[in-house]
C-alpha cells in the first residue's frame, strides 16, 4: 500500500496502484488513462500501476466481478469516470443496478474503514441535445452526480476532453502521493442568473418562462443538474433570446462551454432570420408614405430636414432592424409585413398628417375650459 510514503516525494519507484472504474461508452478515457500512468511513471519518482478490468484473465468458476473486486481491493486509488452511460445492469449481485456503482460503492466502504482507497469521479460533458432528453441511463449518472455534490463524501470533476481528463487525473494523483490533496468538502454550487417577466400573451411563451424561472430558481439553490437538464430542453424549443441568453448564462457559470457556444449559435441563427424577416418588414413599412406625409406637414424646414436625415437615414434602419429582431419572432415580423403590404399601409400613410396635427389637437384640448 502507498501509506506514508506518498506523504512527500523522494521514495524512488515507490508503487502507486491506481483502479480505474468506468461503464463502457469512455473507451477513449480508458486508454488516455493508461497512457497518462505510463508517461508519470517516466517522469517522477513513483511506478504508477493501472488496473482495471482489462488485467483480469479468463478464468472459469469464478464470478467474473469478484476478480475485478480482488483488484479493487488492491488499489491506492480509485478513480471512476462517467459519460451517458450508467453501465450493464449488474445480474449476479443484489443491491447494484450497475457493475460499476459495485466498484464505487466497494471501494468506498473500504476507504470509509481504511482511509484507502482515495476516490476520484469524473464526469465527462455531455452535450446540450443529451441533458434536454437524458433518458434512463444518463438520468441515473445525473443523480450520482447530484449524491457526491451533496454528501461531500467524495471529490468530484467534469472534464471536457481526453487531454482536459488526462490534465485532471494528472493533477489529482500527483497531489495525492505529494500528500497536498485537501479534503472533500461539502460545497453547494449556486448560480443566479435574471430571468425576465413574463410580459407575452401566448401560452407557450408563458410556459417556456416558467420553466426559465424554475431552472433559475434551482441553480440559485445549488441544484445544479436539475437546471441544466430544464435550460436543455429549453435550447432545444424556445426561439425566445431573452430565454436563450439566460441558459447560455447558467452553461457559462457551470463551466460547460460546448452547451454555451451551442446556444451562441442558436441565438445567431434566430437573429439571423429575424434580422431578415425584419428588413422586409422595413422595406414595407418605409414603402407606405407615412414620411413623406410627416415632411411635407412639417412647416419648419430645418425640422422636416432633420425628420427626413433620421428616419431615412440606414442608422435608423439598422437600429430598427437590431431592436425588432431582439424583440420579435420571424412570424410576427413577417405578419407585420404582410399587414402593412395591404390595408395596413393605407392606415399608415396617414400617420404622417396625422401627427402632424397633433400639436394643433393637444393645443385645443390644453385650452378647453370644459376639461
Amino acid at each position: 500500500m502507498v501509506a506514508e510514503g506518498c506523504q512527500e516525494m523522494g521514495n524512488k519507484n515507490q508503487q502507486v496502484r491506481v483502479f480505474l472504474a468506468s461503464p463502457g461508452d469512455v473507451e477513449e478515457e480508458r486508454l488516455a488513462f493508461r497512457e497518462l500512468l505510463s508517461e508519470l511513471s517516466t517522469r517522477t519518482d513513483y511506478e504508477f500501476i493501472p488496473l482495471g478490468w482489462e488485467d483480469v484473465l479468463a478464468s472459469t468458476g469464478n464470478r467474473p466481478q469478484d476478480l475485478i473486486n480482488a483488484l479493487l481491493d488492491q488499489c491506492d486509488a480509485f478513480i471512476c469516470v462517467y459519460h451517458k452511460r450508467w453501465g450493464a445492469a449488474s445480474t449476479d449481485t443484489v443491491g447494484y443496478t450497475a457493475y460499476t456503482q459495485e466498484e464505487f460503492q466497494r471501494a468506498l466502504r473500504r476507504h470509509t474503514k481504511t482511509g484507502s482507497p482515495r476516490i476520484f469521479c469524473f464526469f465527462k460533458q455531455v452535450e446540450i441535445s443529451a441533458l434536454a432528453d437524458p433518458g434512463e441511463q444518463l438520468t441515473k449518472v445525473l443523480n450520482f452526480r447530484h449524491s457526491l455534490e451533496t454528501s461531500a463524501q467524495v471529490m468530484y470533476r467534469v472534464f471536457s476532453s481526453v487531454n482536459d481528463f488526462q490534465s485532471q487525473v494528472e493533477q489529482h494523483l500527483l497531489a495525492m502521493v505529494r500528500g497536498e490533496l485537501p479534503e472533500p468538502k461539502k460545497m453547494v454550487r449556486k448560480i443566479h442568473i435574471p430571468i425576465v417577466s413574463d410580459q407575452e400573451p401566448e401560452f407557450n411563451i408563458s410556459r417556456e418562462l416558467e420553466l426559465a424561472k424554475q431552472a433559475a430558481s434551482a441553480a440559485a439553490n445549488g441544484n445544479t443538474d436539475e437546471a441544466a437538464i430544464l435550460f436543455a430542453r429549453l435550447s432545444q424549443t424556445s426561439r425566445n433570446i431573452q430565454i436563450l441568453d439566460a441558459a447560455r448564462a447558467f452553461f457559462i457559470a457551470d463551466g460547460n462551454l460546448d452547451a454555451a457556444q451551442s446556444l451562441l449559435e442558436r441565438k445567431l441563427t434566430l437573429i439571423h432570420d429575424r434580422r431578415l424577416a425584419a428588413r422586409e418588414y422595413l422595406s414595407v413599412f418605409m414603402a407606405s408614405g407615412w414620411l413623406d406625409d410627416l415632411v411635407e406637414g412639417t412647416s419648419n424646414i430645418e425640422a422636416a430636414e432633420a425628420l427626413r436625415r433620421i428616419f431615412a437615414g440606414d442608422r435608423f434602419k439598422e437600429v430598427m432592424v437590431q431592436s425588432m429582431a431582439e424583440y420579435f419572432t420571424v412570424g410576427e415580423l413577417l405578419a407585420l409585413a404582410r399587414f402593412y403590404s395591404g390595408e395596413g399601409g393605407t392606415i399608415t400613410a396617414k400617420f404622417g398628417r396625422f401627427m402632424v396635427g397633433m400639436p394643433t389637437l393637444l393645443s385645443q384640448l390644453f385650452n378647453d375650459d370644459s376639461l
